[in-house]
């Protein structure tokens, strides 16, 4: 019974960290088709800064994942749940202000395609 459990615990995790990330990148797609579509610069940065949060959040969940478990804290969905949530939030501290820089290469790649297309 317990390992019908925790199965169904495990899919439950899975499902839920598939829709964290399918809803992050429609945030990311919907900010910018309408960046695009009103060619508003303003809108066009905070794509970039939700993309790169995005991939700190993926490169901090990489991060975990190299740490060996020693069951001492072994939480289980919950631990799982809550430790994506503080991943995202420290993903989202350590973009704020300038970031790491990403936003700014991003933002300068997609403002380039934004004028081609104003243009075009």
């Amino acid at each position: 019974m317990v390992s019908s459990i925790s199965g169904i615990n495990n899919n439950i995790d899975i499902n839920l960290k598939a829709s964290q990330s399918k809803s992050q990148q429609n945030d990311f797609e919907e900010i910018l088709k309408q960046a695009q579509e009103e060619k508003d610069e303003k809108k066009l940065m905070e794509a970039s800064k939700n993309l790169e949060a995005v991939f700190v959040n993926m490169m901090f969940k990489q991060m975990q994942n190299t740490v060996p478990k020693s069951g001492l804290t072994d939480g289980g969905m919950g631990e799982e749940t809550f430790k994506d949530m503080l991943f995202e939030k420290y993903a989202e501290e350590a973009t704020k202000g300038s970031g790491l820089g990403l936003a700014q290469i991003i933002f300068k790649q997609l403002s380039k395609n934004l004028i081609n297309k104003s243009e075009g």
